[in-house]
């Protein structure tokens, strides 16, 4: 019962609160806005994130499921968050796909792009970046325990784990010291519940990375 309160914790964090604070900071900016033209452009962008979240919490209580993996890819699901967080908040955001992309079990796919989501987030959020960099790996990178035998089982030389790189150039902060959010400790429970680890480098003034890596578990029914 524990787990499925942090669970559910964790999807209204990364959909509902996410959709209201981007839309609060869409909101203040029409009302800084020089002219009208520039209002306009982010009141629109409000209305599409007030829909977006609706449609969102209305699909998290039947699915609990990311909506952009229904049907997609993670490459592409990742693909589209980027180009969506890079036209909204105007920072620029390169992406990066390397290795050979493959089908994972829906609990993976779904932590690895609640993280980023939750990493973009906090770049928005906190950093002050002018660049940041998401790079999604399939990699050979072995994993100890029974995950490795799920993870490299039958593939015939394919991907054993996937990692997840989201980097920035902002501000950066000590990464000890306590935290008052959900997010970071959130990405850190998702990853290991699909037996995965997520580090998080940062200093002041340095920027910030945070690298998840999760073991390429294929999908229930698949070798």
């Amino acid at each position: 019962m524990l787990d499925e309160r942090q669970r559910v914790a964790g999807e209204i964090h990364d959909t509902v609160a996410q959709d209201l604070a981007a839309v609060i900071g869409q909101l203040a900016a029409a009302d800084a806005a020089a002219g009208e033209p520039e209002r306009r452009r982010h009141l629109d962008r409000a209305s599409a994130l007030a829909r977006s979240g609706l449609a969102e919490a209305r699909r998290a209580v039947r699915a609990l499921r990311p909506g952009p993996l229904e049907g997609s890819r993670l490459p592409d699901a990742l693909t589209r968050l980027a180009a969506e967080w890079e036209a909204r908040t105007g920072v620029a955001l390169a992406v990066e796909i390397t290795g050979t992309p493959v089908a994972l079990a829906a609990d993976v796919e779904d932590t690895l792009f609640r993280v980023a989501q939750e990493a973009l987030a906090n770049v928005a959020k906190h950093a002050g970046a002018r660049r940041a960099a998401l790079t999604l790996s399939y990699t050979d990178l072995p994993f100890p325990g029974p995950y490795a035998v799920r993870a490299a089982g039958g593939r015939d030389g394919g991907p054993r784990g996937v990692m997840l790189d989201v980097r920035d150039d902002g501000r950066g902060f000590d990464p000890r010291a306590p935290g008052d959010g959900f997010g970071l400790d959130g990405m850190r429970q998702r990853v290991r519940g699909v037996g995965g680890t997520l580090e998080v480098e940062s200093e002041p003034g340095r920027g910030t990375a945070v690298a998840a890596a999760v073991p390429a578990i294929p999908p229930e029914g698949r070798p």
